[in-house]
């Protein structure tokens, strides 16, 4: 099983619009954004998408009464999940959160096999113990070229996947 694995999108609609085609070209049918998603009309973008998305808070946050209506809107498509994400999917614990420094934190719990995180718009890959702790980098394209990352559950491999940039 694969899951895409999103971040720091802060409204930019063209780069997660082109995420988001790709993941379904992929035919990934789960979505981890790790915040900084911002306005919401950001989830417009994946209204089409069939498959789910799991959304946590980052620290640009928006307008959370409009992005809790939005979401309501959408049926389940998006699973929101507070400031800490969790999942098990093919017997791996995953967690994801905004901060890095919580997230190596979590990392070092033992309690996760794989811990994503945000906020530092920059791809990152490393082993914390025996967990992997992992950044997809930005979907904005401010500090690096905008992409997401793509984790294999069950080799376990993260692979970055450059998209964009699109402008309006």
């Amino acid at each position: 099983m694969k899951i895409a694995v999103m971040s720091d999108s802060h409204d930019n609609l063209w780069n997660l619009r082109e995420a988001i085609r790709r993941v379904e070209e992929a035919g990934i049918k789960e979505v981890i954004h790790l915040g900084d998603l911002i306005s919401p009309f950001m989830l417009e973008e994946v209204e089409n998408y069939q498959g789910t998305i799991h959304l946590i808070y980052g620290n640009n946050n928006g307008d959370h009464i409009l992005l809790q209506k939005k979401i309501a809107a959408l049926g389940g498509k998006v699973k929101f999940q507070g400031w800490l994400g969790e999942l098990e999917r093919d017997g791996k614990r995953i967690g994801f959160i905004h901060d890095p420094l919580v997230a190596t934190k979590i990392a070092k719990s033992g309690d996760y096999n794989v811990v994503f995180f945000g906020h530092t718009h920059l791809w990152h890959e490393e082993r914390v113990g025996n967990c992997l702790l992992l950044n997809p980098g930005e979907i904005l394209g401010k500090k690096e070229p905008p992409g997401f990352g793509i984790f294999d559950l069950e080799s376990m491999a993260f692979e970055r996947v450059k998209i964009g940039p699109h402008r309006p």
